[in-house]
């Protein structure tokens, strides 16, 4: 019974987590069978008598019924009603615009939609920069869709609007919220910081401060994803425990209510600063708990507090919130190192032969020394081991291992996790973690101390001298991560299917252990076997990777979109198809590649197509974009030209581009392959004569002037009726005449 909250409340928490990214039909399946359960547990004596048995039967029934209610009854309507058309919105700016890329965001709650009053919240993206503040009243009038993305519905926004002719009105507010306050305390936080440190390290502050990871450059955010060392650049259960821990220990000699009215301020102000993210809200209700336990002089149970965060949290934010992956992270790994931190670390730890287990209690021995100073005691006690340098490295060493047990036992809750989410993961996780957690632990103390003496006139200079160790530090961290992003074999990804492969074969092995006489000492052979199982997947792709050389064509309707795959790198060479086309490659190309070396955007107008997808985090090494006009020239990640040009793209690739009129014609240069593009809407008499003969031509459809094109190979990227009737008419003019009809195109070049 001890731990009855904890088991109900991870199970709701866990199912409601899981339905997110399930389609309603296993929803209903999973109640089904957790109804099924509910009423066999309960009739069977055995089970009846360990009531929490059933208990968790009957949580997973109401997080299915919760799930599906709340999307029949919330979602759908907004969805129905407003997810495709143009409407006329007036709303209220809720939180502080950000950028990413060339794109701007402004978070929103309505208050009417068309003449009516309604309350909804509705994302605006836009590349203008309205120069909005939190509490404006934002009137305008565009195009709506309902979003698929799931990072977003998990946020609340059902509804997206991304229309790039958007004119905004913007109107003041009468009075202000208590939330703009809280955003103005973070804009004085982030002042501090900007002005006493360099941006680079003002950046990572803010970061792990505040959760303002878009301070930091895409490079450096690229760094920490392969690194493995992500969730420290976002505010965490860790982050807000290192800084209510340390209000805890200031403020010990407090009556004990006072403390605690004044850390429960603390951490409203806190969540309110970092914007109510929901892993923070998690780690706010377990420190609410712990701290409330502590003032009454209760035991607290961590497990439990996780477990009522669990079931607190979807109802604070929604059933949907549940699906956030930085919350679902930050709940298991907290899991993970309550469950597990313990038993690893008494399996690392060492110990003399009397069983005395060598470790660095500062605090303990100082309190010590205090009652023996007090009471007249000498301050040396006798049965204390006397020094050796053997003792001293186990004392080092037992140190390290309780940092290390902490990190194992997160890593390997949230790792299946991460794999299955984001089909990618770092084998130097675990050293990061070692390596940067003691700096991180520093950064937040002293940064916090600089936002909190900086703005007080008279504590200014402590402030100052604060942010020298401070600067250092930031430095020493973001070498250390650059150093560990370029190790080799530092950072993998892996493909959709072999993730599901690999999750099936890593549930087997776990049923297998458990109905196996519940020998669950098996479970750390079956942990073994996965591992050798992904790793070696992961061998075997790279391996099978190293020798592509090809050309892709996909298939999006009508236009032109390729790429060219070299050991496992895409370079993107064009994309040009309609947006709901583009949504599903993209979709695609994000989950094999995660990434691209190089894109080429022929034309202004396609530069769209890629800031809208870049939003989304699909990387983009550098972007070459043929600036007619001269608008993004030293703008960053892009590099623009308004001219014929050659790019080195690979020591077998090279790119060739010449202008004509409103397009760049691409001319690529693959080992001993040549490759033209023909562009939509280029007319071929306007090419070269010398870029007209190659060995391989690719057009989006057939053309007047085509008996100019000389090539072995002819790629018509067209999925219309008429495209095999064109593929026909034309194969006596060329050796081979293929289409995108049937779908993809992959074009061997070696």
């Amino acid at each position: 019974m001890k731990r009855l909250l904890a088991q109900i409340g991870i199970t709701y928490f866990s199912v409601l987590a899981a339905a997110f990214y399930l389609p309603d039909i296993a929803v209903v399946v999973i109640g089904g069978i957790a109804a099924v359960l509910t009423i066999v547990f309960i009739i069977l004596r055995k089970t009846r008598k360990t009531i929490y048995i059933p208990l968790m039967a009957l949580a997973a029934l109401i997080a299915c019924i919760v799930h599906i209610g709340y999307g029949f009854l919330t979602v759908q309507p907004v969805v129905d009603r407003y997810g495709n058309g143009t409407h006329t919105v007036k709303a209220v700016l809720t939180e502080e615009p950000f950028q990413s890329y060339a794109k701007h965001y402004y978070r929103l709650r309505t208050t009417e939609i068309d003449g009516e009053k309604v309350n909804i919240k509705l994302l605006l993206k836009t590349p203008t920069d309205m120069e909005a503040e939190p509490d404006d009243i934002l009137t305008f009038t565009s195009k709506w869709k309902a979003t698929d993305n799931q990072y977003y519905r998990a946020k609340g926004f059902y509804v997206v609007s991304d229309d790039y002719d958007t004119v905004v009105d913007t109107e003041s507010p009468a009075t202000h919220s208590l939330m703009y306050r809280a955003i103005q305390l973070r804009r004085l936080m982030r002042t501090s910081l900007n002005t006493l440190l360099p941006p680079d390290c003002a950046a990572l502050c803010r970061a792990v401060l505040i959760g303002d990871k878009y301070a930091l450059s895409v490079d450096t955010r690229d760094h920490f994803r392969y690194a493995g060392a992500s969730y420290f650049i976002v505010v965490s259960g860790m982050h807000f425990a290192v800084v209510i821990m340390l209000l805890f220990r200031l403020m010990k000699h407090l009556n004990r209510w006072a403390r605690f009215v004044l850390i429960m301020l603390f951490i409203v102000l806190y969540a309110a600063v970092t914007g109510f993210q929901s892993s923070v809200l998690r780690a706010g209700i377990m420190m609410m708990f712990t701290v409330f336990g502590m003032t009454i002089r209760r035991q607290p149970y961590p497990l439990n507090h996780l477990g009522l965060a669990g079931i607190i949290i979807p109802f604070i934010v929604s059933p949907y919130g549940a699906g956030d992956i930085g919350l679902i992270l930050s709940f298991y790994a907290t899991m993970g190192i309550l469950l597990w931190a313990n038993p690893i670390l008494l399996k690392l730890s060492l110990k003399t032969k009397t069983e005395y287990t060598p470790s660095f209690h500062l605090a303990d021995r100082l309190n010590r020394l205090k009652e023996r100073k007090a009471d007249g005691l000498p301050l040396k006690e006798c049965s204390e081991q006397p020094f050796s340098f053997r003792i001293l490295l186990m004392k080092l060493w037992n140190s390290a291992a309780a940092l290390l047990a902490v990190s194992l036992a997160a890593i390997t809750m949230v790792f299946p996790i991460t794999v299955f989410v984001f089909h990618e993961f770092s084998l130097v996780t675990l050293l990061s973690a070692v390596l940067l957690n003691w700096e991180i632990f520093f950064i937040i103390i002293l940064s916090l101390a600089v936002c909190v003496l900086y703005p007080l006139g008279i504590l200014r200079y402590p402030a100052i001298v604060i942010a020298y160790p401070l600067m250092w530090l930031c430095k020493l961290v973001l070498w250390l991560v650059d150093g560990l992003a370029s190790l080799p074999f530092a950072y993998y990804r892996i493909g959709e299917v072999f993730v599901y492969v690999w999750m099936a074969v890593t549930v087997i092995l776990g049923m297998i252990v458990i109905l196996y006489r519940n020998q669950y000492r098996y479970l750390k052979y079956a942990a073994l076997c996965s591992a050798i199982i992904l790793l070696g997947g992961i061998v075997t792709h790279q391996l099978l990777q190293m020798n592509v050389f090809s050309l892709e064509v996909y298939s999006c309707g009508n236009g032109i979109c390729a790429g060219i795959n070299k050991g496992g790198k895409l370079y993107l060479l064009q994309m040009d198809a309609n947006t709901k086309q583009l949504y599903t490659l993209w979709d695609q190309l994000s989950s094999r590649y995660g990434s691209a070396e190089v894109a080429l955007c022929c034309n202004e107008n396609e530069i769209r197509h890629f800031q809208l997808y870049r939003d989304d985090e699909f990387a983009i090494s550098n972007l070459l974009l043929y600036d007619k006009k001269r608008e993004y020239t030293g703008a960053e990640n892009i590099v623009s030209f308004d001219r014929d040009s050659t790019f080195v793209l690979d020591d077998e690739i090279s790119l060739s581009v010449s202008t004509v009129g409103n397009t760049a014609v691409p001319y690529v240069s693959a080992g001993d392959r040549h490759i033209l593009i023909v562009p939509s809407g280029c007319a071929i008499d306007d090419i070269p004569k010398d870029m007209r003969t190659a060995d391989v031509i690719l057009l989006s459809h057939a053309e007047s002037g085509m008996e100019e094109l000389r090539c072995d190979d002819l790629i018509i990227s067209e999925t219309g009726d008429l495209a095999p009737l064109t593929a026909n008419a034309l194969k006596d003019s060329y050796q081979h005449v293929y289409y995108t009809d049937q779908g993809d195109l992959n074009y061997r070049l070696r």
